[in-house]
């Protein structure tokens, strides 16, 4: 069996062995502080300190597993029944002090790919203009044991997409067909601080296997620029995939990450090939943006409660209005339209209170 086929089937056993597991209890986590409320129905945002949120509802076992950058030098993986609260920490990887992916560790990504799990993240050598895309891949079907690093993955020009190797964060992955595609935020050329999001088709979950492909403009709107000005520069980042009822979404982050008009937009893919040339048709309103309470708000990720019934948007949002980086982790309900539409809303603010997600038994604790 060859390499790049492995994972093809890992994925089909692990569906079945979805299957099985989902009929099983959940497993507890280790409790930490969380802002519930009354009798533990009832919560309020922010959940945690934070940005660049990912979450994901475990395939393998009733549980939630959180992937975040600790401090910048190395990947956190948390286990909770309570999505809510971030639950018990596992540091799986952590950063060599010196060497070009020692530094800037940015917005790590877990995904389960087959029977294994994949991190995808950004890294530097302490300079921005040198991030490139990095990937970890679990040596057992276990996401908290040890992990074998790969890369740099090939987001530059050229037919390898090394000629050259150009700044790329915030990869995702599309499942589309039975194929893998990697989608990320990179700079048109070495240098340039341009960003867009491209795509390109994978091999494995480790390997992109073609030449990028630019998905779309980042400046058709006026609001996808760092101010809503013509003067101004567009910037698309984060790209997420929401999937659902047959349709393919992707959301992204736009405007400037660091003022209050951070937003984002939504891409729906109209065509078979994600490839081709006006694959993704770019919506003409915002999908998500600020309120006078909840500013600054970006960077989502999408989850369902663990028996399936309800679907939630995390994202972050900035603390203060003034310009910078100090962020919090927001969750909220979200809705589905009848064709496979997220329906994100508007933002909640600290004093709403929430209905926790359902699929956890507060008597069982």
């Amino acid at each position: 069996m060859s390499a790049d086929g492995g994972w093809r089937v890992r994925l089909a056993a692990a569906l079945i062995l979805t299957c099985i597991l989902g009929l099983l209890p959940a497993a507890k986590a280790d409790a930490q502080d969380s802002p519930i409320d009354g009798e533990g129905q009832i919560f309020h945002n922010p959940i945690a300190k934070g940005a660049d949120p990912w979450v994901i509802r475990d395939p393998h076992q009733p549980r939630y597993l959180w992937c975040k950058s600790d401090n910048d030098r190395g990947i956190l993986i948390f286990e909770s029944d309570d999505l809510t609260t971030l639950g018990k920490r596992h540091l799986v990887w952590k950063a060599p002090d010196e060497g070009p992916y020692s530094k800037e560790v940015w917005a790590p990504e877990l995904h389960a790919i087959g029977d294994r799990y994949y991190v995808y993240f950004a890294a530097s050598d302490g300079d921005n203009a040198n991030h490139l895309t990095y990937v970890l891949e679990s040596k057992t079907s276990d996401p908290l044991g040890e992990y074998t690093l790969h890369g740099p993955m090939a987001t530059g020009d050229g037919k390898d997409g090394q000629s050259p190797n150009v700044w790329a964060i915030d990869m995702t992955v599309l499942q589309h067909n039975d194929k893998l595609f990697g989608i990320w935020s990179g700079w048109d050329k070495p240098g340039s601080d341009n960003q867009f999001l491209y795509i390109a088709p994978m091999s494995s979950p480790t390997k992109l296997s073609g030449p990028r492909v630019l998905i779309c403009d980042n400046d058709d709107h006026l609001w996808e620029r760092v101010e809503p000005d013509t003067s101004q520069r567009g910037l698309n980042e984060g790209p997420e995939i929401f999937q659902a009822k047959g349709k393919t979404s992707l959301l992204y982050s736009c405007g400037a990450s660091w003022l209050p008009t951070y937003k984002l937009g939504r891409l729906e893919l109209v065509k078979d090939d994600p490839l081709a040339e006006g694959a993704w048709q770019k919506m003409p309103e915002p999908a998500f943006e600020s309120t006078e309470a909840v500013y600054g708000v970006g960077h989502s990720c999408f989850v369902q409660s663990l028996d399936g019934k309800q679907w939630w948007h995390i994202f972050h949002a900035k603390v203060g209005p003034e310009p910078g980086w100090n962020r919090a982790l927001h969750l909220q309900p979200m809705k589905v339209a009848d064709d496979g539409t997220p329906l994100l809303g508007s933002p909640l603010d600290r004093t709403t209170p929430i209905q926790r997600p359902s699929g956890r038994s507060i008597a069982a604790e």
